[in-house]
C-alpha cells in the first residue's frame, strides 16, 4: 500500500520591506590605526595615490580569482537575494541588498576592466573609483557578515561573500582597514593568539581550563602550548 503523502500548505511569498535609502549610510566601523595596519604589512594611512593602487589590486584579484570576474559579470539583477539578507531586512537600506552591495564594486569593475565601460560608461552604469565611492565601500561592505545566505538563493550561484572579501582586501591594501578585524589579526601575527595574551597568561589560562574539565568530567585533558604535535600521515 502506497504511503499517504500530504503536501504542506503553500506559504505566501515574503515581501521586501519598504526602502529607506541612506538609512545606514552613517554607520561605519572604526578605521584601523596605523600600527594595526603596518603590523599586517598594509599602509598606515590612505596615501595620496590610493586610487591607482586600489585599481591595480583589483586587477590582481581579478587575474588571480576567475570566480570573482564571473560573479561580477553574471548578475542579472533578478533580486532573488534581496529579501534573504538579514541586514537589508533589518535596516531597509537598499544598499544592503546583496545585489546592490555587489554593484558598488561592479560599477568600478565595468569602468576600468570592461570595454563597454571604458567606451560608454554611463550606458552600463560604470563609475570611477572616487573617494566617495571608496567611503561607500567601507560603509556597506563592513555591514556584510559574509554569511552567504544570499548565495544559497542566487539562481546563478554568485558568491557575494567573495565580492565582499575582495573589496575589503582592496581597502586594506590602500590603508583603509577595519579596526576590529585587523586588530585581532595583528595580535595573531605579533603575539600568536587572537586575544593578545602574553605567553605566561595564556599558559595559566589553559591550565585553568584543564582543571575545569577535570572537575566537570573527570577526564584528564591537556591543552598543549608550543609543543610539537604528531606529523600528519598524508
Amino acid at each position: 500500500m502506497a504511503a499517504e503523502i500530504k503536501a504542506p500548505a503553500l506559504r505566501p511569498l515574503p515581501l521586501a520591506p519598504p526602502l529607506l535609502p541612506g538609512a545606514m549610510a552613517g554607520s561605519r566601523p572604526y578605521v584601523a590605526s596605523d600600527k594595526m595596519q603596518q603590523a599586517l604589512g598594509f599602509p598606515g594611512e590612505l596615501a595620496p595615490d590610493w586610487q591607482p593602487k586600489a585599481l591595480a589590486k583589483m586587477g590582481e584579484l581579478l587575474g588571480r580569482y576567475r570566480s570573482l570576474r564571473v560573479f561580477l559579470d553574471a548578475c542579472v539583477h533578478c533580486g532573488a537575494c534581496a529579501d534573504k539578507c538579514h541586514y537589508f531586512l533589518g535596516t531597509q537600506d537598499p544598499l544592503n541588498m546583496p545585489v546592490a552591495r555587489q554593484d558598488l564594486m561592479r560599477s568600478v569593475y565595468r569602468r576600468h576592466f570592461t570595454l563597454p565601460g571604458k567606451l560608454f560608461p554611463r550606458l552600463v552604469g560604470a563609475r570611477e573609483l572616487t573617494r566617495e565611492v571608496l567611503d561607500q565601500w567601507y560603509t556597506y561592505y563592513n555591514q556584510c557578515s559574509e554569511c552567504r545566505r544570499c548565495s544559497v538563493f542566487c539562481p546563478y550561484g554568485i558568491d557575494t561573500a567573495e565580492v565582499t572579501m575582495a573589496a575589503k582586501e582592496i581597502m586594506d591594501s590602500v590603508g583603509l582597514g577595519q579596526k576590529y578585524s585587523n586588530e585581532i589579526i595583528a595580535k595573531v601575527h605579533r603575539i600568536g593568539n587572537n586575544l593578545g595574551l602574553p605567553g605566561p597568561a595564556l599558559a595559566d589560562t589553559l591550565q585553568g581550563l584543564e582543571e575545569d574539565v577535570k572537575e566537570e568530567t573527570g577526564a584528564d585533558v591537556r591543552f598543549p602550548l608550543d609543543e610539537a604535535g604528531p606529523r600528519c600521515c598524508w
